[in-house]
């Protein structure tokens, strides 16, 4: 009988990790293809993670941090950066008056009684916070900080009004053993986080690694990306409590990051499709990561799923968002020093 029980454990542990290792990506066979056109980059700043757009002027906001440096405990020339779309010019660094050790992570832009606001995820040697900007010609004024003791390692943002946002938190675990093992055996401790002017509260729970989070152009569904699982969910979402109900979830097979919606309601998806690549590349930019973009249309209770680019890395590595903006679109990565833009093929 025992050795039948350590057979059957041997068994579970290789199905465990050959399932693992199918899941990040290790047996996929990446073929470069994309549906651009006329592509350029931007090879001015490092770590170009999260991308957010002022539709109004045309304005594309950048959350730059030299997360390799960071971690050698090296100076970084962190903030958040503008292009402008209506001149042909580069990303320029926007002033700040904000005091504090600043590295951005996730950014969410807010038009919000005829200003313009910026709510940026920072990380540094105090820990985590969310602080919001006001901006207004070319500088970012500070206004306040969001801190709580859930808020334990923040990814990606999107506010809903000027005190109102949701957060995803990417580890249900601080640093060391335990957030390793919540990494290497994919335990579902990850949330999303809803401030709503006064509490914090855990709205969406159980999940691996969420990341992106979204919501649709009516306000009414919020749209969330878990890392490790691949899983895509779209939760209806209450737009007076900010509480959230799940509506569907689908596995897209790949590692997804943030989430960009366009004018259609179309969402689009940065994501790795070879996680333990990426996990060296962030370690060694020698080490490519192949990089993702795709397009999902939202039918009533399913996600249609379309590749608009696919690239083995040496290109490209390490894609995090992918933006689209007039037949335009803009990828940034977690740790390199380049953004993407192209047109769409038609």
């Amino acid at each position: 009988m025992k050795k039948f029980i350590a057979f059957a454990v041997l068994l579970y542990i290789i199905y465990f990790i050959v399932n693992t290792l199918y899941d990040s990506g290790v047996f996929k066979t990446i073929e470069n293809h994309s549906l651009f056109q006329n592509i350029k980059s931007y090879e001015t700043i490092y770590g170009p993670e999260d991308l957010d757009i002022d539709h109004k002027k045309n304005s594309l906001f950048i959350s730059s941090s030299d997360r390799r440096k960071l971690s050698l405990g090296l100076p970084a020339n962190d903030g958040i950066y503008l292009l402008d779309l209506t001149k042909d010019s580069i990303p320029y660094k926007l002033a700040t008056s904000f005091s504090e050790e600043f590295h951005p992570h996730g950014i969410s832009y807010l038009h919000h009684d005829d200003k313009d606001y910026l709510f940026v995820i920072n990380h540094n040697k105090q820990g985590h916070s969310i602080e919001l900007f006001h901006y207004m010609n070319d500088t970012l004024f500070h206004i306040r900080s969001f801190k709580n003791e859930l808020m334990i390692s923040p990814n990606d943002l999107i506010a809903t009004d000027i005190d109102n946002f949701y957060v995803t938190i990417d580890h249900g675990t601080k640093e060391g053993l335990w957030r390793t093992l919540e990494d290497y055996l994919r335990l579902p401790y990850s949330y999303v986080l809803y401030f709503d002017g006064k509490e914090y509260s855990k709205v969406y729970e159980g999940l691996n690694y969420a990341n992106g989070v979204n919501i649709s152009n009516d306000g009414n569904t919020l749209y969330v990306s878990e890392t490790t699982s691949g899983k895509l969910s779209a939760l209806n979402r209450n737009k007076n409590t900010g509480q959230l109900e799940l509506l569907f979830s689908k596995e897209l097979k790949t590692g997804l990051d943030n989430i960009s919606i366009d004018n259609n309601g179309d969402l689009w998806i940065a994501a790795h499709p070879k996680l333990f690549d990426f996990l060296a590349h962030s370690k060694d930019s020698t080490k490519h990561s192949p990089s993702q973009v795709l397009k999902v249309n939202v039918s009533k209770n399913d996600f249609t799923i379309s590749e608009i680019y696919l690239d083995n890395g040496v290109k490209f590595s390490g894609s995090s968002t992918g933006l689209s903006v007039n037949n335009e679109v803009f990828i940034g990565q977690v740790y390199d020093d380049k953004i993407l833009r192209g047109k769409l093929l038609p």
